[in-house]
Order: C-alpha cells, then sequence, then structure tokens
C-alpha cells in the first residue's frame, strides 16, 4: 500500500505538518508526525500506517506499568469502554503488553484529505479526554510515552 502512504503525506505537508518516515527493506512502513496541541508541552507521536482496508491513526497514552493494581486497572478498563461507546470519531485500545492507546481509521476508498483532517485531529482530542477526564477521575498522574520508550513505534 505505499500509495496510500504517498497521499498520506501528502496530505500532511497540506497541512504544513513534519513526519518521520519508517522504512522496512525499503518500503514504507509507516509515517510518525510530531505533534503537540492545544498546550506545546503536551508532545506526542501520531503514528500513521495502513491496517486492512484502513488507514489507521494512532498514539500511545499511557504504559501498562502505571497502574499496577488489578482493581485500579478494571477500574482504569472500564471507563476506557465507556468513553469508547460516548466518543465519536476516537476509541481507546490496549496492547497485548497493556500499554493503553487511542486510535482512529479512515477508510482507504472514501480517503479524502477532509477526512484525514477530521480523523487526524481526533487523536488529539482523544489524548486530551483521557488526560483531562479519564486519568483526572481515575487520580492518574502520568506523561505521555514517548517513541524511545516502546518498540511498538518502531
Amino acid at each position: 500500500m505505499p500509495e496510500i502512504l504517498d497521499r498520506v503525506m501528502t496530505y500532511l505537508k497540506s497541512m504544513n505538518l513534519s513526519y518521520e518516515v519508517k522504512s522496512v527493506k525499503g518500503e514504507i512502513h509507516r509515517v510518525v508526525v510530531p505533534y503537540s496541541v492545544p498546550d506545546p508541552s503536551l508532545k506526542f507521536d501520531v503514528v500513521i500506517d495502513v491496517s486492512g482496508q484502513f488507514v489507521r491513526f494512532w498514539v500511545l497514552v499511557m504504559l501498562a506499568d502505571r497502574v499496577k493494581n488489578k482493581k485500579r486497572r478494571e477500574e482504569l478498563y472500564t471507563e476506557l469502554l465507556l468513553a469508547n461507546g460516548q466518543l465519536a470519531e476516537v476509541k481507546y485500545f490496549i496492547t497485548d503488553k497493556g500499554d493503553v492507546g487511542v486510535v482512529g481509521h479512515e477508510g482507504i476508498e472514501v480517503l479524502t484529505v477532509d477526512n484525514f483532517r477530521e480523523e487526524f485531529r481526533a487523536i488529539p482530542f482523544g489524548i486530551v479526554y483521557f488526560l483531562t477526564v479519564i486519568a483526572k477521575k481515575l487520580n492518574l498522574s502520568l506523561t505521555l510515552p514517548t517513541k524511545d520508550e516502546l518498540s511498538i513505534y518502531s
């Protein structure tokens, strides 16, 4: 799907966003976009890749080891499920290691620059919601993981 990621890079350029291309054996595998909003101190990397028939936008927002207590973890998972039912365009996910992320998808067949922008901008909303609503409600003190902390970004 290199033509889809080429289109993604064109859309990112039209949004005046810088990005880093992650290649495997010379083929584009994913695009990583450094981003911050609304507070410039809230920096994160949006990963964009192709997953089946979708362009996937995602960011890891919390490492699993930040919530060690089983009951607290269950409370977190409940809040994530509730948010998934309440929010549009943004969904939370858990990796096999228990890390928490926010993800959005846009169908390849309907991928336009306007749909791309809308889906991309939903990710920061999901991050801010996680930090200001979910983490605050559960009294979690955390910072977003960086791509250097996680092999999943490479």
